[in-house]
């Protein structure tokens, strides 16, 4: 299953891209915001993306489509990923991190203003 990546507020997007160039693609991403001490988290999370483990993100839709996460690491330094799944393409449209114990997520890496996976918003 390829990866598509929704540019941040809806920028466009990039076309369906192997799990190693989205690592590339998602480095460059974390390179511009200053986060490369989460390099091993992202790597985690896009394994666990493409290999159908993210999980459901309670009720939450975008694009008309149940939204899936996926993370790793901890409550210092994580990653995760917001997608949805659409004719087998993985659909990529956020990241972010753990934001507190309570199971919430912070996105905080990039985001679709407007919606509920706005940048700086809490889900």
């Amino acid at each position: 299953m390829p990866m598509i990546i929704l540019r941040a507020n809806g920028a466009g997007q990039t076309g369906a891209m192997d799990q190693a160039t989205t690592q590339t693609y998602l480095t460059n991403v974390l390179t511009r915001v200053g986060m490369l001490n989460r390099l091993a988290h992202m790597s985690q999370a896009l394994n666990q993306a493409f290999n159908g483990g993210g999980l459901p993100t309670g009720a939450y839709v975008f694009n008309g489509f149940p939204v899936r996460h996926a993370s790793a690491g901890n409550f210092q330094t994580s990653v995760t990923l917001f997608y949805y799944v659409n004719n087998n393409d993985l659909m990529l449209f956020a990241m972010g991190e753990h934001a507190n114990n309570a199971g919430n997520y912070r996105i905080s890496i990039y985001g679709q203003a407007g919606t509920p996976f706005a940048l700086n918003s809490v889900i």
